[in-house]
């Protein structure tokens, strides 16, 4: 039996933009032997940075090439930037078992990762579902963390109920087996050109590559029946308590998926400041408009190291 696949290193060729090396960690998936040799893949840029470590975490279904724009804002103002690729998503390997796809097998994913290249004065990037994993980590080793920005996210289905257009985005999804990337990212993100669109869609070359699509929403806890429910209720208990040094929730005056009202309860949740940022013109995929934001996002994360 075959257990997950690897992307052909030429579906890459063509993606422009994007040019930085990649590293790959393995042994991160730990509650099956059959994946002692799944390869998550990762960029690590500055490596010295003197203004900490930004771990970004993309969405669902991009991958890190999401953060494009933002990454090299990020190097002028001195941070290491390291952007991962989940399971399933972009270079890292593609999981073929339904088994594979659990709420907190993606959770303990990150958490190997971060302990496994020791990682500290960790600043969270996060978007959509990178969010909805993300902001679930600091409560494990909060000393490691300084900073925490969300894009469009729900953390699981608690206090912040989702919105109903959030739940058809997650049912439609569950019911395609071959998700159109490039289609979907051309029709709700005007801004992209097609070599962009298709550098989305470069990592499935066939049908085959994409089964993380639709089993993705089928993790979303939305219910405590869920793998995952119990996890974000702590951590909503957690952040009820706890801020770090600088949070920052940023949401789009034009994302169908998740209102500006949703981000403010965010904002509640996480941030003693309780300040919520808008990009009037953003959609759902706010890293798309980094370089909008980006330059004045950076200069206010600057000094938060511990």
């Amino acid at each position: 039996m075959k257990f997950f696949l690897k992307t052909p290193e030429n579906c890459f060729n063509k993606i422009d933009g994007f040019e930085y090396k990649t590293y790959y960690l393995s042994q991160l998936v730990d509650h099956d032997i059959n994946y002692k040799d799944f390869q998550i893949a990762y960029i690590d840029e500055n490596k010295d940075g003197k203004n900490g470590t930004l771990l970004c975490i993309h969405g669902h279904p991009t991958w890190s090439y999401i953060w494009r724009h933002l990454i090299p804002i990020a190097i002028n103002e001195d941070f290491r930037v390291i952007a991962i690729d989940l399971p399933g998503f972009g270079k890292s390997d593609k999981p073929l078992q339904e088994n594979f796809f659990s709420f907190n097998n993606y959770r303990n994913v990150l958490l190997n990762f971060i302990n496994k290249l020791e990682l500290k004065n960790i600043n969270l990037l996060l978007h959509e579902w990178g969010g909805t994993l993300g902001l679930t980590l600091p409560m494990e080793n909060p000393m490691i963390f300084s900073s925490i920005v969300c894009f469009n996210t729900y953390l699981g289905n608690n206090s912040i109920k989702i919105s109903e257009n959030y739940l058809k985005w997650l049912n439609s999804n569950k019911e395609s087996s071959n998700l159109n990337v490039r289609a979907l990212m051309a029709r709700t993100n005007r801004i992209l050109n097609l070599a962009e669109c298709n550098s989305y869609e470069a990592p499935y070359p066939d049908e085959s590559y994409k089964l993380a699509m639709q089993m993705l929403p089928k993790m979303f806890p939305l219910s405590e029946s869920q793998d995952g429910y119990d996890t974000c209720l702590k951590a909503e208990e957690w952040w009820s308590k706890n801020q770090l040094i600088k949070c920052i929730v940023i949401g789009s005056g034009r994302d169908p998926l998740i209102s500006i009202e949703k981000m403010k309860g965010l904002s509640q949740m996480i941030s003693a400041e309780d300040v919520t940022h808008i990009i009037n013109d953003a959609g759902h995929f706010i890293p798309e408009w980094g370089m909008e934001f980006g330059k004045e996002l950076f200069k206010e994360l600057k000094g938060n190291q511990k």
